[in-house]
């Protein structure tokens, strides 16, 4: 059964086509294993021209060497080459203020896209299965993500889901049927991780509801999905009539139904202000479409939608065209910085807790001895070190890292000593100056402004 439903989903979704490269991100689980062991069995039948493993160590685990060790082993008995990395994802997750999911979803990927654009591999082949499909789905909906309901697709772009029709209790009897060894990894039933709580607890509930569960909800994936993808070409060719860089038509634009109107208007924010909107500001959008009169409705810190009759434009608040000014602070000053309506106060602390400086977005300190700093704003050739790096970056690469959008990136503070960028006010301090244990020369510095900080 495992092999004609691994076959069914390359022939129904065109996965394979002959002469592929395919690399296989591999786990050394269950998954990965039968994902391997099906592609190297059909190999020669699909006419798959190469086929090898990539393994990233994310050091989180006792095991994670020994999985590694394990890996490679596999691959040596198999004959089949494999490229491995170790990485330190809670690092890096600590530096980038982001989860630790999330870290190691993004290390992965950006490291089988380096192994597939330097040994020409076209294909990247992820052991994402039936079940992982049903928890991704059930995980978005419990969090309210309409586009998560859809779950991920069979195939995107260059990335291959050969699994998709398989369940997990399938690979496992699989490979106990076709004595195929692999690793557990045990945080899996770390219910501190919402998704396994969702496949440890929420998904027995609801198979015990119903026992189709896996085929009801891949049922609904589908229908989901060609719903989503013909709204959105049609959304796409209703905005390519009416689109305006200055303003929307809502003469026009009100004649369609909800579903498109807030497709188009979300389309028409991103293309011209690079704005993201919410479901909750999707809802009231809608609702201000039909109102009466003048309304206005902020859609970020300086930027405001106008409802003006059958006319949307956008203003922002403070439309600055250059944020030239710089500021000087000593130690034991506050200044209040006006384009980024906050308040920078520079201290030299009579004790630290450096853990709690470590979590907070607001505050920052430095090993650095001197009275003087200077505020400003980005420059031309501006160039960053983030922390835990050593090599520079593009101030711009840095933003676009972070997920500020183009219109916000001119009015964010930049604390600077000695033509350095230490801080990006708020959001990421830099390598320079760093505060050890005995540090003699600690200046911090505590941002408090209109928007939250934490």
């Amino acid at each position: 059964m495992v092999e004609k439903l691994f076959l069914k989903a390359v022939k129904e979704y065109s996965l394979i086509q002959p002469n592929d490269n395919i690399l296989v991100a591999f786990s050394g689980g269950p998954d990965s294993v039968v994902l391997t062991s099906l592609l190297l069995k059909f190999k020669k039948s699909l006419k798959i021209n190469k086929i090898a493993l990539a393994h990233l160590n994310h050091s989180l685990r006792e095991e994670s060497d020994k999985d590694e060790e394990f890996c490679v082993n596999f691959a040596k008995k198999l004959n089949v080459e494999i490229f491995t990395k170790k990485t330190d994802v809670k690092k890096i997750a600590k530096e980038n203020k982001i989860s630790v999911e999330e870290a190691g979803r993004q290390e992965r990927y950006k490291f089988f896209n380096e192994v597939m654009e330097k040994e020409n591999f076209n294909k990247l082949a992820t052991a994402h299965h039936l079940s992982d499909l049903i928890e991704t789905m059930v995980l978005w909906f419990i969090q309210g993500n309409k586009n998560g309901l859809k779950g991920f697709k069979p195939k995107e772009g260059n990335l291959i889901r050969p699994l998709y029709f398989i369940k997990k209790e399938e690979l496992l009897d699989y490979c106990k049927a076709n004595s195929l060894e692999y690793v557990v990894d045990k945080s899996n039933f770390d219910k501190r991780y919402l998704r396994n709580k969702v496949r440890l607890d929420l998904i027995p509930i609801a198979k015990s509801i119903n026992h189709s569960l896996e085929d009801s909800l891949l049922r609904l994936s589908y229908f989901q999905t060609i719903d989503d993808e013909f709204l959105d070409l049609y959304s796409e060719e209703v905005f390519s009539k009416i689109r305006k860089k200055e303003h929307l038509d809502l003469e026009d634009l009100n004649s369609y139904p909800d579903a498109v109107k807030y497709r188009v208007i979300k389309k028409w924010l991103y293309e011209n202000y690079e704005v993201h909107l919410s479901y909750e500001n999707l809802l009231k959008l809608l609702k201000m479409l039909k109102s009466g009169g003048t309304k206005t409705m902020f859609l970020e810190k300086d930027i405001k939608l106008i409802k003006e009759y059958n006319k949307l434009t956008v203003s922002r608040i403070k439309e600055v065209e250059k944020f030239s000014k710089e500021y000087k602070l000593k130690i034991g000053q506050s200044i209040f910085i006006d384009e980024a309506g906050i308040t920078l106060t520079a201290f030299k602390p009579e004790e630290l807790d450096l853990e709690r400086v470590k979590k907070s977005s607001c505050i920052e300190c430095f090993n650095v001895d001197s009275d003087e700093f200077t505020v400003r704003f980005r420059k031309e050739g501006d160039r960053f070190v983030p922390f835990g790096r050593k090599n520079e970056k593009k101030l711009k690469d840095v933003f676009i890292d972070l997920k500020i959008p183009k219109n916000m990136r001119k009015s964010i503070p930049l604390l600077v000593f000695n033509d350095k960028i230490l801080w990006i006010v708020g959001y990421k301090r830099s390598a320079y100056y760093p505060v050890e244990e005995d540090s003699k020369n600690i200046v911090c510095f505590k941002v408090k402004e209109e928007q939250s900080c934490s």
